[in-house]
């Protein structure tokens, strides 16, 4: 009798508990907010080898022309110009004529259209762009884009990851390889103050 009722009570406290796992399991899983971001790279990360933050924004992306971004470069060119910018027809032509020297460089550009969709495609191709352009919506939010006191044409350069590495307009936007040089100087001082920092607290 006695194991009669013992079993009976283990039965029981098995039906009791396993409910409870799974609600405490169920209540997690709706805490936990899921980052865009990280989405988009466990999505990329199922074709192949995870992307950085940058490449994995673009290849979400919707483009204005057959032309796609490079997502194995290093850094990334974000351009701001618009079919009425007079600068932006002197200035961006300019920079386009070193884009196959900054391809090599691992530098991707992409126009960031600021019309309607339409009037950039038109844009684009009466002036012969032929880099990847895209609508700011259709990509999303870019870590490390910041445009501070700058007008039309402009240039803001992000690493893969997102870290801001320049912004510049107009002429100066040429000045793109001493621009990541210097950013990478910087990203070398500081690792190397790290090490030292690190070494010092052992």
């Amino acid at each position: 009798m006695k194991q009669l009722i013992n079993s009976l009570f283990l039965m029981f406290l098995a039906l009791v508990a396993v409910p409870v796992t799974y609600a405490q399991d169920d209540d997690i899983s709706t805490e936990v907010e899921t980052d865009p971001l990280e989405k988009k790279k466990s999505k990329s990360a199922k074709k192949g080898k995870e992307l950085a933050a940058i490449p994995a924004l673009l290849s979400n992306a919707t483009f204005l022309t057959k032309k796609k971004p490079n997502l194995k470069a290093k850094y990334y060119g974000f351009i701001r110009s618009a079919s009425w910018c007079v600068p932006c027809q002197v200035f961006v032509p300019q920079l386009l004529k070193d884009y196959s020297k900054m391809k090599g460089s691992k530098l991707e550009l992409i126009l960031l259209g600021q019309e309607d969709k339409a009037v950039v495609q038109k844009y684009m191709k009466e002036h012969g762009y032929k880099i990847p352009g895209a609508m700011p919506a259709d990509i999303g939010d870019i870590p490390g884009l910041s445009y501070p006191n700058l007008g039309f044409p402009s240039m803001c350069i992000v690493d893969a990851d997102g870290n801001f590495v320049a912004a510049s307009g107009g002429v100066n936007m040429q000045k793109w390889k001493e621009q990541i040089k210097e950013y990478q100087a910087e990203q070398r001082k500081q690792k190397s103050k790290a090490a030292r920092e690190a070494a010092s607290a052992e």
